[in-house]
């Protein structure tokens, strides 16, 4: 028996994804005392060569791209203004911000509204 991490290495999938299955019931497996998940390392290789990649559900889409959005349709916007919209703490809009500024796809006026400087979100690497 192997921990949900150690199976989805050796099949190439997250452990959230061996996880998802063995509560979902498509993959059996067993909790132990501390609520882990052990699985068969013959099961996962079965139910990962009956199951393709990418058929869990659908991830959240990033906020970051709901803060590009908005201030390629507006033009710029203040945290506090983006905050109001997207019904979340100006805080929380200000970190998306950054994100954005160090990705250089977004900037910070004088006079505290931001802009994009670049509509394409770089690629993790």
């Amino acid at each position: 028996m192997v921990t949900t991490t150690e199976a989805g290495r050796l099949v190439g999938r997250s452990g959230d994804a061996i996880r998802a299955a063995c509560v979902n019931g498509k993959l059996p497996g067993r909790k132990d005392s501390q609520g882990c998940w052990h699985v068969d390392p013959a099961d996962v290789l079965a139910w990962a060569a009956r199951t393709p990649p990418g058929h869990g559900p659908r991830l959240p889409r990033p906020r970051t791209d709901e803060v590009m959005e908005l201030l390629r349709d507006w033009g710029s916007a203040s945290a506090e203004e983006l905050a109001r919209v997207l019904t979340i703490h100006p805080g929380n809009v200000r970190k998306y911000l950054a994100i954005l500024a160090a990705e250089g796809c977004a900037q910070r006026l004088a006079d505290g509204q931001w802009v994009l400087t670049s509509t394409e979100v770089p690629l993790a690497g």
